[in-house]
């Protein structure tokens, strides 16, 4: 453990630090809602089938990532301004080892993705989001752009599985132009946390800069996967993974090949 780790939620207490009211009248405030806009304003992004993103209970957003993790603060605005809900994210477990990263987090209602917390959030009748691909998809290089880089991982549908609701797989279109990931460092990152997956990258964005270029963005809410089944069942689970990662990509297709349009 990092000396500086910040204090991770664990189950009993997944919102130790989030002041929910506080949050969501932020977010409705004037200024809230003006710093919001920013991002949206700067990639010119949409949302699109937001009307299958439950108006109350819980679901759990499914999407790609892209660098700097800057769509989910794009989704996240678009979801409050469009649908009305306050949405709450599971993020790569080291940002809480980051320096006043951690606190930062928590205090905008993200916890780290672990199953047990996931599954109380949405107990709790959260709207919460999560990137299967974590940083491998957030880190992917410019030919893999719109590449899921998930690999087998399944966890996101046995969490909605046990808390028995829907996933609403999102597709982010346009998120992987802002940036061009050349390369990765092979030092800093790994001695930090530990392994290569953590290797540094290295990416430009508009004028050779870390500035993100403004490559028009779309969010594209897909119709929602079955969740019914047993997730202590290893087919029930990679049948409710599979319907995710199909869907998904049968949309991502479209942006490998160049195209921002897409069917819904």
């Amino acid at each position: 453990m990092l000396p500086w780790r910040a204090n991770v939620a664990s189950r009993d207490g997944f919102d130790s630090g989030f002041d929910r009211a506080w949050a969501e009248a932020q977010a409705q405030s004037a200024l809230g809602r003006a710093v919001t806009s920013l991002p949206v304003r700067w990639f010119h992004a949409k949302l699109e089938g937001v009307d299958r993103i439950p108006a109350q209970g819980a679901a759990l957003l499914v999407g790609n990532h892209s660098f700097l993790g800057l769509d989910g603060f794009v989704l996240a605005a678009l979801v409050n301004r469009e649908a009305g809900r306050y949405l709450r994210f599971l993020g790569e477990r080291h940002l809480w080892d980051i320096p006043a990263l951690g606190s930062i987090l928590t205090r905008l209602g993200a916890v780290a993705g672990e199953p047990e917390v996931a599954v109380a959030m949405l107990e709790a009748g959260d709207l919460v989001a999560v990137y299967p691909g974590g940083i491998d998809d957030s880190w992917k290089p410019k030919a893999e752009r719109y590449r899921l880089q998930w690999g087998q991982r399944a966890g996101f549908a046995r969490v909605a599985m046990r808390a028995r609701v829907p996933i609403v797989p999102v597709a982010g279109l346009g998120i992987d132009d802002a940036y061009d990931v050349v390369g990765r460092e092979r030092r800093f990152g790994r001695a930090l946390f530990g392994s290569p997956r953590y290797d540094l990258p290295i990416a430009f964005g508009a004028l050779g800069t870390l500035l993100p270029r403004r490559a028009p963005q779309r969010y594209v809410v897909l119709p929602p996967v079955d969740t019914q089944g047993d997730p202590a069942s290893a087919d029930d689970v990679e049948r409710v993974r599979r319907a995710t990662y199909e869907r998904l990509d049968a949309v991502l297709a479209h942006a490998r090949g160049g195209a921002l349009s897409s069917p819904t």
